[in-house]
């Protein structure tokens, strides 16, 4: 069985002339796979992380290829406060990166390297936030052999679905309430059974508010400590027309459609998934 592994280089600059300790944690599907030994940020901005992890990849187990389509690698990068006199050593988040694993399934590759671009958390003071951000991790990506050769990769199917928003939603979907919206697409597959789709963590919108556009299309990671790590690269809602199926629409339901999104409250995802069927 094949394993992923991780190598982690960290750019970052010094606050102050304070040495800045950190270390990295490697989490995957809602595991955490690891984290790296401390390191210290060098005069040049650096930390470097000789630290690896891995975890199994398996056609019927939690991490098949479905999986590693749709979900990235989510690295966070921790500041290590060490212990004083009468206080514990303190871990504080300072940025998240991902790192998407797509390229170890087109069948040519065995391993691969990026720069993930860090971005800060939330919560980061401003001058944290602004050296986070011009920050980033190189990592290392390796498989023992390929999961997938070229010829099995171009005989199967992998389809890029976004899911934007659900509007006109029932009165009963307020704000105030704590709800978690989600969506489920039932994708056929020949032979099989379906292949259920769930777009989770939908965001309710107020009445009257439009999504700026362009927007980013999100990973499906759901609420993560750097909300703008989830950001795909490159890949944007742009709006524009769109050829809308009318089906069993009146011709008073149709024009009703064009400002329902403004009229009631609406659901917002703008989440990118890849439901892939293998081979055969």
């Amino acid at each position: 069985k094949d394993t992923t592994k991780a190598y982690t280089q960290v750019p970052h600059k010094t606050l102050k002339s304070k040495v800045l300790v950190t270390l990295v944690r490697v989490e995957y599907n809602g595991a955490v796979l690891g984290d790296s030994p401390k390191a210290g940020v060098l005069p040049d901005g650096t930390a470097e992380y000789d630290f690896s992890t891995s975890f199994e990849y398996s056609p019927d187990g939690p991490n098949s290829l479905d999986v590693l389509v749709q979900k990235p690698l989510l690295l966070t990068v921790l500041e290590v406060v060490p212990k004083e006199k009468k206080k514990p050593e303190r871990i504080t988040p300072l940025g998240q990166a991902v790192v998407d694993l797509l390229p170890l399934l087109q069948g040519t590759t065995l391993n691969f390297t990026v720069f993930a671009p860090l971005y800060a958390v939330s919560a980061s003071p401003s001058e944290i936030f602004i050296f986070v951000s011009q920050g980033g991790l190189e990592v290392t990506v390796s498989t023992k052999e390929l999961l997938l050769s070229a010829t099995q990769f171009s005989s199967g199917n992998l389809l890029s679905i976004t899911l934007e928003a659900v509007y006109s939603v029932p009165d009963a979907f307020t704000a105030d309430t704590q709800q978690n919206c989600m969506v489920c697409l039932q994708i056929p597959a020949a032979g099989e059974k379906e292949f259920p789709l769930l777009f989770k963590n939908g965001i309710l919108k107020a009445d009257g508010k439009n999504e700026p556009l362009p927007r980013p299309k999100h990973w499906p990671l759901g609420p993560i400590l750097a909300p703008d790590a989830l950001n795909i690269p490159n890949s944007f809602i742009v709006g524009g027309p769109y050829e809308d199926e009318d089906g069993e629409l009146t011709k008073s339901e149709r024009a009703q459609r064009g400002s329902c999104g403004t009229r009631k409250g609406a659901v917002s995802w703008m989440l990118l998934q890849w439901p892939c069927e293998g081979p055969e």
